[in-house]
C-alpha cells in the first residue's frame, strides 16, 4: 500500500489533530478565519505553478498546516455558546422559553427531551429570539409520554448550566453532553409546560421517527417479555431505553454490548440481505449497476434514519456509500482510503464526533478487522467447510477486539475474557434476527398468521440469546474488571499496536524494536502507578444523597464507613475512584454507637474515627456530648451528616477543629446554620452538596 493510494487518510490526520487541539484549548484565535481564506487562495495559486520535484513536500506541508488550523477553527466555532444570539448572552435569568423537540425523547426514571430554543426571556411577555439547546427532564406522566420529535413547546422553569460530576473519577456527564453541544438543562414540573404546535422539524426526521415508533409497536405485540422486547428493539432499531441494568451488565461483561448498539455490523448484514433480493431483479448493463447501488443506498440510509443516525451507523452508512459509488463507477478504492474519507466527511458535519466513544470504537474496530483479519487468515491452517464460517467469526471478533482494546480499557475499565464465545451468539443470532425481524415487520401488515409463527420463533431466539449471554457472564473469570489506564497510556498502547502491525506488515526489525520500546514505556508507567498506589494515604467523603460514604485509602487497602443500604449506590459513587487508585482489598468498618474497633491504621470509637494521626468526628443524630461545659477536644475534621439536631455552636465549643464538612444528606437550611456558626468561630466549611466530594491526602 503506497501513500498515494490513501490520500483521504493522509488528509484526515492533520484535520483530526486540529480538532483535538481546538477541543483541548477552546480559545478563538483572532484573524484565523481570514488567514485560512488567504491560505486557501494562495494554495490555489501554488497549484498552478511549476516547481522542482524535490520541493513537493512544501505543498504537502502547507496543506497539512491549513487542515490543522481549519480543524482547530471548526472545533472552536462549533460550540453553540459561541453564537452571537445564544440565550446565555442575554444577561437575564431565563425563566420562560419556547423551542422545538429536535430528537427522540429518552424514557427511563425521567423523560429526557432535547429542545432547540427559538425564544427566551425572564417572562412570557419579554421573549426575544435566540439560539441554543437545553436538555429537559420531565416526570413520567401521560402528558409527557406523548411528547415526540417536532413538538413546539413553551416552558416556564429556570435554565441551569449542566453540573460537573460530584464524585472524583466518575463519569463526566457534563463532558458527554458538551460533545452533543448541550450545556444547559431544566427540570420541568407538571403544568409548567405546554404544546404550542406539532409536526415541526425536518419532514424526513418526522417520517423516520414515526416509522420507528411503528416498528416498536410491532415488536411489542410479538415480544411480550420485557427483556426479550428490550433486546429485540435494540437489535432492530437501536432503541435501548427498555434495557434493564442487569441485562446491560450481562451484555457489557461478555463484550456483546456492540450488538445492542446498532452499528456497522447491522448495516453490513442489511446490505447482504438486500443484495440477495436486488440480484433477482432482471435488469442489465449499466442500469443494473446503478440501479442496485441506488436501491441499496436508499435502504441503508432509511435504516440509518430510523435507528437515530448514531455515530457508528453514520460511519457505516457513509463508508458503504463511498464504497458502492466507487464500485458502481468502477473506480476501486482501498478500505483505508474509504475509512479516511468517511471520517473526514462526518467531522465536517460535526467535529465533536471525534471525541464520541461510539465513533472512536467503531473506526478502531474496523481498522483492526481490516489489518489483522487477513493476516489471521494467512496463518490459519486449512479447516473443514463446516468449521470455516465459525472460525471466520472468531477471527473477525479477535481482530476487532485488538483494534478496540485500548479504548475499551480506557472507557469501560474491564476486559471480557469470553468475548470470542459471546461473539458467536450475538453475530449469528443477531444476523438471523435482523433478517427475520425485517420479514416480521412486512408480514405483520399483510399476513398476520405467518407473522404470529415467525414472531414466536424470533421471540424464542432472543430468549435463547439472553440465556446464553447470561451463562457466559457467570462463567469463572468471565471478566477482568477494575483496569484503570490514563489517556496517555491508551495512546501508548495504540502506538504499540501500530508498531506491532508495522512489524507484521513490513517484517523489519526496527518496527519490532519500536514495539518493544513502547511496551517498556507502558511497563514503566504501570510500575510508577503501582508505586504511587502502595504509598498513598487518602480520605474521601463522597457525594451521596441521603447517605454517608467515607473511604480511607492506605496503600492498596481501603477502609469504608457507610450507611448506604445497597451496593449499587455505593458503586455508582465510589467505584471509579477506587479503581483509579488501584484498591485491591476492602475492609468495611461498622460505625454504630457500640463499636470499638481497631484495625491497622484506622480506629473507630464513635463518634471519633482516627486514620493514622488524623481525627474525624461524625456529627449525626446518634451523637451525644460528654460534657458541653468541659474543655474542648482537639480534632481535625467535623463531619456533619443527616441534619443533626445538636446546635452547631455547642459542637464547635466541644470539638476544636480545623475544618467542618457537611455531607450531601443535610438540608440546605441546616447547612446554612452551620456556615453561620463557623463564620463566627473562624472555621472553614466544605459543603459536599455544593462542591462535590471532599478528597484530601494524609
Amino acid at each position: 500500500m503506497h501513500q498515494r493510494q490513501i490520500p483521504f487518510l493522509r488528509l484526515f490526520l492533520p484535520w483530526a489533530a486540529g480538532i483535538v487541539a481546538g477541543v483541548w484549548q477552546d480559545r478563538p484565535v483572532p484573524g484565523l478565519a481570514q488567514g485560512l481564506l488567504a491560505a486557501a487562495a494562495f494554495m490555489l495559486f501554488f497549484v498552478r505553478i511549476r516547481y522542482a520535484y524535490r520541493f513537493r513536500w512544501v505543498f504537502g506541508l502547507l496543506v497539512a498546516v491549513v487542515l490543522f488550523l481549519a480543524g482547530y477553527w471548526h472545533a472552536v466555532q462549533y460550540d453553540e455558546r459561541k453564537q452571537a444570539n445564544h440565550f446565555s448572552h442575554s444577561g437575564a435569568a431565563v425563566q420562560y422559553f419556547t423551542g422545538i423537540v429536535y430528537d427522540a425523547p429518552s424514557r427511563g426514571s425521567k423523560i429526557k427531551i432535547p429542545l432547540r430554543l427559538e425564544a427566551a426571556g425572564p417572562s412570557a411577555g419579554a421573549l426575544r429570539p435566540c439560539s441554543g439547546q437545553v436538555l429537559l427532564f420531565f416526570e413520567p406522566t401521560p402528558a409527557s409520554e406523548r411528547l415526540v420529535y417536532g413538538d413546539r413547546l413553551w416552558i416556564q422553569t429556570p435554565i441551569r448550566p449542566v453540573e460537573a460530576p460530584k464524585n472524583p473519577d466518575a463519569f463526566d456527564y457534563r463532558r458527554y453532553l458538551h460533545f452533543q453541544n448541550i450545556h444547559f438543562q431544566a427540570f420541568v414540573k407538571d403544568r409548567s409546560y405546554g404544546v404550542i404546535a406539532t409536526g415541526q422539524g425536518h419532514p424526513l426526521w418526522r417520517v423516520a421517527y414515526r416509522w420507528r415508533l411503528r416498528l416498536l409497536e410491532v415488536l411489542r405485540d410479538y415480544f411480550p417479555g420485557r427483556d426479550e422486547y428490550a433486546v429485540a428493539s435494540a437489535l432492530l432499531v437501536g432503541y435501548k431505553d427498555e434495557l434493564s441494568e442487569d441485562l446491560r451488565a450481562s451484555y457489557a461483561e461478555t463484550g456483546s454490548m456492540h450488538a445492542l448498539a446498532v452499528s456497522g455490523t447491522h448495516v453490513g448484514l442489511l446490505y447482504a440481505g438486500m443484495l440477495v433480493l436486488l440480484r433477482r431483479i432482471p435488469w442489465r448493463g449499466q442500469s443494473r449497476r446503478w440501479g442496485e447501488t441506488s436501491l441499496a443506498l436508499a435502504g441503508i440510509w432509511a435504516f440509518a434514519l430510523v435507528t437515530g443516525a448514531t455515530a457508528s451507523v453514520l460511519r457505516a452508512s457513509v463508508m458503504f456509500t463511498l464504497y458502492l459509488v466507487s464500485k458502481a463507477a468502477r473506480r476501486a478504492s482501498l478500505v483505508w482510503n474509504i475509512l479516511g474519507a468517511s471520517a473526514f466527511c462526518l467531522l465536517i458535519l460535526n467535529p465533536y464526533l471525534l471525541l464520541d466513544a461510539g465513533f472512536q470504537l467503531s473506526y478502531a474496530a474496523v481498522a483492526g478487522m481490516v489489518f489483522f483479519y487477513p493476516w489471521f487468515q494467512k496463518i490459519t491452517p486449512p479447516l473443514p467447510k463446516w468449521a470455516g464460517e465459525g472460525w471466520k467469526i472468531l477471527l473477525i471478533g479477535v481482530a476487532a477486539q485488538i483494534g478496540t482494546l485500548p479504548l475499551s480499557l480506557y472507557y469501560f475499565h474491564q476486559f471480557p475474557v469470553y468475548f470470542w464465545l459471546a461473539g458467536w451468539v450475538v453475530v449469528l443470532g443477531g444476523a438471523v434476527f435482523l433478517w427475520g425481524g425485517s420479514i416480521l415487520v412486512l408480514l405483520s401488515a399483510v399476513a398476520p398468521v405467518p407473522a404470529e409463527w415467525l414472531g414466536w420463533g424470533l421471540y424464542r431466539l432472543v430468549w435463547g440469546m439472553n440465556q446464553l449471554i447470561g451463562y457466559i457472564q457467570h462463567l469463572p473469570g468471565s471478566v477482568v474488571s477494575g483496569i484503570w489506564i490514563s489517556a496517555w497510556a491508551a495512546v501508548l498502547l495504540y502506538l504499540f499496536v501500530g508498531a506491532l502491525a508495522g512489524a507484521i506488515h513490513y517484517r523489519q526489525p526496527r518496527w519490532l524494536l519500536a514495539a518493544s520500546v513502547l511496551l517498556l514505556a507502558l511497563g514503566v508507567c504501570r510500575f510508577g502507578q503501582n508505586i504511587t498506589c502502595i504509598h498513598q494515604r487518602q480520605v474521601t467523603l463522597y457525594h451521596t444523597n441521603r447517605h454517608f460514604l467515607l473511604d480511607f485509602f492506605d496503600g492498596e487497602k481501603r477502609y469504608t464507613v457507610s450507611d448506604c443500604p445497597g451496593a449499587r449506590q455505593e458503586r455508582f459513587a465510589a467505584q471509579a475512584h477506587r479503581w483509579a487508585h488501584g484498591i485491591r482489598e476492602a475492609i468495611v468498618l461498622p460505625a454504630g454507637p457500640e463499636t470499638n474497633l481497631a484495625d491497622g491504621p484506622v480506629r473507630v470509637r464513635p463518634p471519633v474515627i482516627q486514620f493514622h494521626h488524623k481525627k474525624f468526628v461524625l456529627i449525626d443524630d446518634s451523637l451525644w456530648l460528654d460534657d458541653p461545659a468541659g474543655p474542648p477536644t482537639p480534632v481535625d475534621v467535623l463531619l456533619v451528616h443527616n441534619n443533626p439536631k445538636i446546635p452547631p455552636g455547642v459542637c464547635l465549643r466541644q470539638f476544636r477543629c480545623r475544618l467542618v464538612i457537611c455531607s450531601a444528606a443535610n438540608s440546605h437550611w441546616r447547612v446554612e446554620r452551620w456556615k453561620a456558626a463557623c463564620r463566627k468561630s473562624g472555621v472553614p466549611v466544605f459543603d459536599v452538596r455544593e462542591k462535590g466530594a471532599w478528597v484530601e491526602a494524609i
